[in-house]
């Protein structure tokens, strides 16, 4: 197997482990992590926002690996793993500007469409998997 398909396959499965853990942590932070205002933060920081910095560190992990994955496709030179890549590099910033956004207004639709995003970038790199699959054979 060429190395740039190796390498594809190994982000893919290190993003979709990444994935699963922001998933995770995304939901721990749903449900057990309230946020108070943010004109209240300089008096005390709240000892479970230490979840929430290792949810954003990870949203920062999965965007360059997403970069990489975009740019390995744009090396395997298919259009249609292109367009899945650049699919899931666009939804996991839509995804990043929607929390940071949510982290000071804490509208809900900030939180649906980092969920949203989210199943965007697992069917696209599901898709980029398959992809991969069927080019190599």
């Amino acid at each position: 197997m060429e190395q740039k398909y190796s390498y594809a396959y190994t982000g893919i499965l290190v993003m979709m482990i990444m994935l699963a853990l922001q998933f995770l942590l995304g939901m721990y932070i749903n449900l057990y992590v309230s946020f108070p205002p943010i004109s209240e933060l300089h008096l005390h920081f709240p000892s479970n926002y230490i979840i929430v910095f290792i949810h954003m560190m990870f949203g920062f992990l999965i965007l360059i690996a997403s970069f990489i994955l975009l740019l390995l496709a744009v090396r395997i030179n298919d259009m249609k793993i292109i367009i899945s890549g650049a699919l899931s590099f666009i939804f996991v910033i839509v995804a990043g500007l929607s929390g940071f956004i949510f982290l000071f207004y804490e509208y809900n639709i900030y939180s649906f469409l980092m969920a949203f995003s989210f199943i965007i970038v697992v069917i696209s790199e599901f898709y980029y998997f398959y992809r991969l699959s069927l080019i190599k054979k």
